[in-house]
């Protein structure tokens, strides 16, 4: 489905094909969340990292890209790479590899610490964003003044979502926003591939309890158009914002 000339949704799959850059672009995988869910006493299967490779496998079928972008938050832990961050890591990459010429990736709040892995695999890091061809990639957890250079923005932190109701039955599906920022640029907000990335139910709450500044200030929100992604479904576009409250 396309957004905006030249980009597209990849089908049900939580990323977006930018015809320009030669590029997919991806968000919030948040590698080692099974790890901090242990610490607090919480303990699920290590079943992210391999769901999250089996969904980029399903992406490069669909598009071959030169280029894969991550708009932040590669890693999920706050502070120092974990162990299971680390290896978890390496296997994205060493997949990586073998699809795509270059991994850029735009700093996003839970990747501090990631120089050291960085440099032992050559991701390209942008921080605090990264600016190709009028389309300015940032991950959208800081007020940042976009560059006069910049027609469309891509935002992540958010994870979107959408709930549904009918009757007593409700049901959450990850969604993609896209409209227009204050000042007229295209903008998109991008859900988070991670599963395990709950999501904003952006339907539900008021725009003032969003996370991302840039989302909350600098666009008109109540007119900002959904598109439900869900894997084996495909991509379904919904009324603005301001027509889906529950």
């Amino acid at each position: 489905m396309e957004i905006f000339d030249g980009m597209k949704t990849i089908d049900g799959f939580r990323a977006i094909s930018i015809e320009s850059l030669d590029a997919i672009a991806i968000a919030d995988l948040h590698l080692g969340y099974e790890l901090a869910l242990a610490q607090q006493g919480i303990f699920v299967p290590e079943t992210q990292l391999k769901e999250i490779l089996k969904d980029l496998r399903g992406i490069f079928k669909k598009v071959r890209a030169k280029d894969l972008i991550i708009v932040g938050d590669v890693k999920h832990e706050f502070g120092e790479a974990s162990a299971q961050e680390w290896r978890e890591v390496f296997k994205l990459i060493d997949f990586l590899r073998k699809e795509v010429e270059r991994i850029v990736l735009v700093r996003g709040n839970h990747d501090n610490y990631l120089l050291n892995i960085i440099s032992k695999i050559g991701m390209e890091l942008h921080d605090p964003y990264y600016l190709a061809k009028g389309i300015f990639f940032v991950h959208g957890h800081e007020r940042i003044k976009i560059p006069k250079g910049a027609k469309t923005v891509v935002i992540a932190h958010e994870h979107p979502s959408l709930v549904l109701r009918e009757g007593f039955d409700k049901v959450k599906v990850p969604c993609l926003l896209y409209g227009k920022t204050v000042g007229g640029k295209n903008f998109i907000c991008l859900p988070a591939i991670s599963s395990w990335a709950s999501g904003t139910d952006v339907n539900l709450i008021p725009k003032k309890e969003f996370l991302s500044p840039i989302l909350r200030e600098g666009t008109d929100f109540e007119n900002l158009t959904p598109i439900a992604l869900e894997k084996g479904v495909g991509a379904l576009k919904f009324p603005k914002i301001k027509n889906l409250s529950l």
